[in-house]
């Protein structure tokens, strides 16, 4: 079981995360929209000097302030990995849109222990948005309590998916009870999606393909906004490799949704 966290300990957290990524956030808009040279991983994805420059100052400040603390980052992986606390990093979320110049990449934050993730930060630099959560402390968009929408109605649903076409590929007949069925289907980018969702505007936000440092600071933001968070199979652990959110009424239903490309099951609408 996940040891809980003192209060004050994890105010003192939050404020931390909330602080740096605001600060990482100005790194990522000295590079953007100013033509940064691409470099690809290994994986193929792509990484720019802005996702470098800004993980290796969030790193410095976390060492700074929090010696005896993790470190798990998308971009220079880990420190301290015996640690009880393990900070989960992100420090451009949606290298594509940042590399386009489209305004809604993001800054993510998760602080993890025992396997579960405590706080998350998604702070969106260029629109100057930011969801922050914290268990047991409610989540807050720029710094005003925010909840999830109450739609309990998958046709009166607004869902936000990062690639539709990767979906289709992946989820066929999801997807195509998804686009027949919901309200509206969209492409809002990556974490911006979570964002979306628990500040209360969209519905549903779902990523066939993620990391661990895409779904830690999702978790405790969308729970914590009262919404509920799992994987395709309805796993609500982190280490996990999808994401499936909503508003609470609408979860089950988009569960069963998601398994309608397994053997013989049934479209429940």
């Amino acid at each position: 079981m996940s040891p809980k966290p003192k209060r004050d300990e994890i105010d003192t957290y939050l404020k931390f995360a909330v602080q740096l990524a605001h600060e990482a956030g100005r790194i990522t808009l000295r590079y953007y929209r100013q033509g940064v040279a691409v470099d690809l991983k290994a994986d193929e994805s792509p990484v720019t000097i802005a996702d470098r420059d800004t993980e290796a100052f969030m790193r410095e400040r976390i060492m700074e302030q929090f010696p005896d603390h993790g470190i798990i980052g998308e971009e220079h992986g880990r420190h301290n990995p015996d640690a009880r606390w393990q900070w989960i990093l992100d420090p451009i979320d949606g290298t594509q849109s940042f590399i386009r110049g489209i305004p809604l990449y993001t800054v993510l934050l998760a602080l993890e222990c025992s396997g579960e993730s405590h706080l998350g930060v998604i702070h969106c630099p260029a629109q100057d948005e930011t969801v922050a959560a914290a268990t047991g402390k409610g989540c807050t968009y720029n710094g005003e309590p925010c909840r999830v929408r109450a739609t309990a109605r998958l046709e009166e649903a607004w869902v936000n998916v990062t690639n539709v076409a990767d979906l289709a590929r992946r989820r066929p007949r999801f997807t195509e009870a998804l686009l027949r069925r919901a309200q509206s289907v969209r492409t809002w980018a990556d974490a911006y999606s979570y964002l979306q969702v628990a500040a209360g505007r969209t519905d549903i936000a779902i990523d066939p393909v993620m990391n661990l440092w895409d779904i830690a600071p999702i978790k405790p933001i969308i729970q914590e906004a009262g919404g509920r968070f799992s994987d395709f199979n309805g796993n609500s652990s982190i280490h996990t490799t999808n994401a499936l959110v909503s508003t609470g009424p609408l979860h089950d239903e988009l569960l069963a949704l998601a398994r309608l490309d397994e053997g013989d099951a049934q479209d429940p609408g």
